[in-house]
């Protein structure tokens, strides 16, 4: 279980976080929606460790978490020039034997080629593959469906429901974009101004939609 209490963070002196609190249970995919400026991509650089906390704590199976309990996908990961995919594979396994074979059916992808070579489909779905070979207890996904085509979309969303089904990880997925997660996602926290301000299950998530949609629809009516 990852047990978020009453965070607080932020840059500087601003705050983008204020008093946060979010539990997740193993074997749940747990979806972060919100709108663009939301604290999305803050929350996830705090659970890692990226941010330091200003207030509050983060804990695993309760004890205090730590970077190596968790892999995290960035919205646009970070690749070292000259690499070759089977190389950076290699570096985020760490001393965990990568079956290449498999992760070269699964996307496509050119592994003995310079990572300077990829498009960027080819390179989010590289460091997918490193996310999932780390097979750390925490999985933190920012956006992780931008930049992908149907088909790769696809194979992401058949990859997470059998990690859901091992029943022993977290699983946080960030989005701005509503269907992506409730078609995943076993709950749905909804974040804004750096606050959760509902989780929702899966029989209220026709109701988020509508909420969302009436929101949008009164932004244009402000318009005029």
């Amino acid at each position: 279980m990852l047990k978020i209490n009453e965070i607080t963070a932020g840059y500087g002196k601003k705050n983008v976080l204020e008093n946060l609190s979010l539990t997740c249970f193993s074997g749940e995919i747990h979806g972060i929606l919100g709108w663009n400026g939301a604290g999305k991509t803050t929350f996830f650089n705090t659970v890692f460790g990226f941010l330091p906390l200003k207030n509050g704590e983060i804990q695993l199976d309760n004890r205090q978490i730590s970077k190596s309990d968790i892999s995290f996908l960035e919205t646009e990961p970070f690749f070292y020039p000259n690499l070759r995919g089977r190389e950076y594979l290699e570096l985020l396994a760490g001393q965990k034997k990568v079956d290449f074979e498999r992760w070269q059916a699964i996307f496509d992808l050119p592994l003995e080629d310079l990572v300077n070579s990829y498009s960027t489909g080819m390179l989010k779905k590289l460091a997918i593959a490193g996310v999932f070979l780390q097979n750390r207890k925490v999985m933190l996904l920012d956006e992780p469906f931008n930049g992908l085509d149907l088909e790769s979309a696809e194979k992401l969303s058949w990859l997470l429901e059998n990690l859901k089904k091992q029943g022993n990880r977290v699983v946080l997925i960030s989005s701005h974009i509503l269907p992506t997660l409730t078609r995943l996602c076993d709950k749905i926290s909804r974040l804004e101004v750096g606050k959760i301000v509902q989780t929702y299950l899966p029989e209220q998530f026709s109701g988020l939609e509508i909420e969302l949609k009436n929101v949008v629809h009164q932004k244009f009516l402000d318009f005029g």
